[in-house]
Protein backbone atom coordinates (compact mmCIF):
# COMPACT_ATOMS: atom_id res chain seq x y z
CA UNK A 1 0.00 0.00 0.00
CA UNK A 2 1.21 3.43 -0.89
CA UNK A 3 1.55 5.96 1.86
CA UNK A 4 -0.34 9.19 1.70
CA UNK A 5 1.70 12.12 0.41
CA UNK A 6 4.33 9.92 -1.26
CA UNK A 7 5.11 10.16 -5.00
CA UNK A 8 5.02 6.88 -6.95
CA UNK A 9 8.45 5.87 -8.25
CA UNK A 10 7.37 5.78 -11.91
CA UNK A 11 6.52 9.52 -11.71
CA UNK A 12 9.96 10.31 -10.29
CA UNK A 13 11.63 8.28 -13.03
CA UNK A 14 9.52 10.01 -15.69
CA UNK A 15 10.37 13.51 -14.38
CA UNK A 16 14.07 12.64 -14.13
CA UNK A 17 14.15 11.22 -17.69
CA UNK A 18 12.26 14.24 -19.03
CA UNK A 19 14.66 16.69 -17.35
CA UNK A 20 17.72 14.89 -18.77
CA UNK A 21 16.21 14.82 -22.27
CA UNK A 22 15.44 18.55 -22.21
CA UNK A 23 19.01 19.33 -21.08
CA UNK A 24 20.51 17.22 -23.88
CA UNK A 25 18.25 18.82 -26.49
CA UNK A 26 19.02 22.36 -25.30
CA UNK A 27 22.74 21.56 -25.19
CA UNK A 28 22.69 20.29 -28.78
CA UNK A 29 20.77 23.34 -30.00
CA UNK A 30 23.08 25.77 -28.15
CA UNK A 31 26.12 24.01 -29.64
CA UNK A 32 24.72 24.36 -33.18
CA UNK A 33 23.95 28.05 -32.67
CA UNK A 34 27.43 28.67 -31.24
CA UNK A 35 29.05 26.94 -34.23
CA UNK A 36 26.93 28.96 -36.66
CA UNK A 37 28.05 32.21 -34.96
CA UNK A 38 31.69 31.10 -35.11
CA UNK A 39 31.25 30.33 -38.82
CA UNK A 40 30.20 33.90 -39.61
CA UNK A 41 33.31 35.29 -37.93
CA UNK A 42 35.69 32.94 -39.73
CA UNK A 43 34.20 33.06 -43.22
CA UNK A 44 36.48 35.85 -44.35
CA UNK A 45 39.27 33.43 -45.31
CA UNK A 46 40.30 33.55 -48.97
CA UNK A 47 40.54 30.24 -50.81
CA UNK A 48 42.69 29.54 -53.84
CA UNK A 49 42.88 26.72 -56.38
CA UNK A 50 46.13 25.48 -54.87
CA UNK A 51 46.05 21.77 -54.00
CA UNK A 52 47.74 22.73 -50.71
CA UNK A 53 44.90 24.99 -49.62
CA UNK A 54 43.33 24.05 -46.30
CA UNK A 55 39.67 23.39 -47.10
CA UNK A 56 38.60 23.10 -43.48
CA UNK A 57 35.56 25.30 -43.24
CA UNK A 58 34.98 25.10 -46.99
CA UNK A 59 32.86 22.93 -49.29
CA UNK A 60 35.60 22.76 -51.90
CA UNK A 61 35.62 19.10 -52.97
CA UNK A 62 33.13 18.19 -50.21
CA UNK A 63 29.66 18.92 -51.66
CA UNK A 64 26.99 16.65 -50.12
CA UNK A 65 29.53 14.87 -47.93
CA UNK A 66 27.86 13.74 -44.71
CA UNK A 67 30.69 14.68 -42.34
CA UNK A 68 31.46 17.96 -40.62
CA UNK A 69 34.73 19.66 -41.45
CA UNK A 70 37.21 20.41 -38.69
CA UNK A 71 36.84 23.75 -36.96
CA UNK A 72 34.60 25.67 -37.57
CA UNK A 73 32.57 22.41 -37.85
CA UNK A 74 30.57 23.35 -40.92
CA UNK A 75 28.74 21.00 -43.27
CA UNK A 76 28.15 20.71 -47.01
CA UNK A 77 25.16 18.37 -47.07
CA UNK A 78 21.52 18.98 -47.91
CA UNK A 79 20.52 19.49 -44.26
CA UNK A 80 23.03 22.21 -43.43
CA UNK A 81 20.52 24.92 -44.35
CA UNK A 82 18.00 23.47 -41.88
CA UNK A 83 20.54 23.49 -39.05
CA UNK A 84 22.34 26.73 -40.01
CA UNK A 85 25.61 24.83 -40.19
CA UNK A 86 26.64 25.28 -43.84
CA UNK A 87 30.18 26.24 -44.74
CA UNK A 88 30.44 29.81 -46.02
CA UNK A 89 30.83 28.70 -49.65
CA UNK A 90 28.07 26.03 -49.74
CA UNK A 91 25.74 28.04 -52.01
CA UNK A 92 28.53 29.06 -54.37
CA UNK A 93 30.15 25.62 -54.75
CA UNK A 94 27.35 23.11 -54.19
CA UNK A 95 24.19 24.76 -55.47
CA UNK A 96 25.33 25.68 -58.97
CA UNK A 97 22.33 25.67 -61.26
CA UNK A 98 23.31 28.12 -63.99
CA UNK A 99 22.11 27.00 -67.45
CA UNK A 100 20.33 23.94 -66.02
CA UNK A 101 21.29 20.27 -66.13
CA UNK A 102 20.92 19.50 -69.85
CA UNK A 103 22.59 20.42 -73.13
CA UNK A 104 20.81 22.10 -76.01
CA UNK A 105 22.23 22.31 -79.54
CA UNK A 106 23.36 25.91 -78.96
CA UNK A 107 25.42 24.84 -75.91
CA UNK A 108 27.41 22.10 -77.71
CA UNK A 109 31.08 23.05 -77.82
CA UNK A 110 30.54 26.02 -75.49
CA UNK A 111 33.45 27.67 -73.71
CA UNK A 112 33.72 26.17 -70.22
CA UNK A 113 32.02 28.33 -67.61
CA UNK A 114 32.61 27.15 -64.04
CA UNK A 115 29.35 28.78 -62.95
CA UNK A 116 27.38 26.18 -64.95
CA UNK A 117 25.88 23.21 -63.15
CA UNK A 118 27.11 20.87 -65.90
CA UNK A 119 28.99 21.31 -69.15
CA UNK A 120 28.56 20.81 -72.88
CA UNK A 121 32.15 21.76 -73.71
CA UNK A 122 34.53 19.55 -75.68
CA UNK A 123 36.49 18.64 -72.54
CA UNK A 124 33.53 17.65 -70.33
CA UNK A 125 33.95 13.91 -70.96
CA UNK A 126 37.58 14.03 -69.86
CA UNK A 127 36.63 16.08 -66.80
CA UNK A 128 33.56 13.98 -66.01
CA UNK A 129 31.13 16.87 -65.68
CA UNK A 130 29.00 16.68 -68.83
CA UNK A 131 25.28 17.33 -68.69
CA UNK A 132 23.12 14.21 -68.64
CA UNK A 133 22.18 14.37 -72.33
CA UNK A 134 25.56 15.50 -73.74
CA UNK A 135 26.20 12.30 -75.72
CA UNK A 136 22.76 12.41 -77.38
CA UNK A 137 22.55 16.13 -78.18
CA UNK A 138 26.18 17.01 -78.94
CA UNK A 139 27.61 13.69 -80.18
CA UNK A 140 24.50 12.36 -81.95
CA UNK A 141 24.38 9.07 -80.07
CA UNK A 142 21.02 7.41 -79.56
CA UNK A 143 19.45 7.18 -76.14
CA UNK A 144 19.59 3.64 -74.78
CA UNK A 145 15.80 3.59 -74.54
CA UNK A 146 15.56 4.10 -78.30
CA UNK A 147 17.99 1.26 -79.12
CA UNK A 148 16.70 -2.00 -80.53
CA UNK A 149 16.09 -4.73 -78.00
CA UNK A 150 17.83 -8.07 -78.23
CA UNK A 151 15.66 -11.11 -78.06
CA UNK A 152 17.04 -13.84 -75.85
CA UNK A 153 15.88 -17.20 -77.22
CA UNK A 154 17.71 -19.61 -74.95
CA UNK A 155 18.53 -18.72 -71.35
CA UNK A 156 22.25 -18.67 -70.98
CA UNK A 157 24.52 -18.38 -67.93
CA UNK A 158 27.40 -15.93 -68.09
CA UNK A 159 30.84 -17.40 -68.78
CA UNK A 160 32.82 -18.40 -65.72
Amino acid sequence: MARRGSVPSYQVIFLFTFAIGVNICLGFTASRIKRADTLDESSSAVLSDSPWTNTSGSCKGRCFELQEAGPPDCRCDNLCKSYSSCCHDFDELCLKTARGWECMKDRCGEVRNEENACHCSEDCLARGDCCTNYQMICKGESHWVDDDCEEIKVPECPAG
